[in-house]
């Protein structure tokens, strides 16, 4: 188990920084034979400027539960690339239904980006996670279940 700190938007993006500490435990995962593509696909007109990344809205994609998300790195715009999908707020674990509305666009050219434009494309993958049962994971298992 390590002690870490999550710097997270608390409001909005650009917005108010909130810092949260938590508890995480390494695990790891399965990928199953069954994944599917995603578009990034624009939901707004945007100007961008050459290595000046941007947010940009994107159409909603939903993350089913027990999935994780893989970046296809081929490029799928003429400006540029999508670098991350971004949100507000603690970030949900794979575990739990999730979804992406604004990626951060880093543009390579200067021009213009239109709703409905491809931006770029995620591989979502179904997994079986396999949490790592450490000595502090059966410590507060046991404590949970004694009181």
């Amino acid at each position: 188990m390590a002690k870490i700190d999550l710097v997270v938007w608390k409001d909005k993006l650009g917005g108010e920084l909130d810092k949260i500490s938590i508890d995480a435990y390494p695990y790891g995962y399965s990928v199953g034979p069954k994944g599917q593509w995603e578009m990034l696909v624009a939901a707004e007109n945007k100007i961008v400027k050459a290595n000046e990344l941007t947010y940009v809205k994107i159409r909603e994609i939903i993350i089913p539960e027990r999935a994780i998300v893989v970046p296809c790195f081929f490029s799928r715009h003429a400006l540029g690339t999508v670098e991350k999908a971004v949100g507000v707020g603690i970030p949900l674990k794979a575990e739990e239904r999730r979804h992406i509305d604004t990626v951060i666009f880093h543009p390579m050219f200067d021009g213009e980006i239109h709703i409905g434009e491809l931006l770029g494309v995620i591989n979502i993958f179904y997994a079986t996670f396999e949490r790592k049962l450490t000595s502090d994971v059966l410590d507060s298992w046991i404590k949970s279940r004694t009181g």
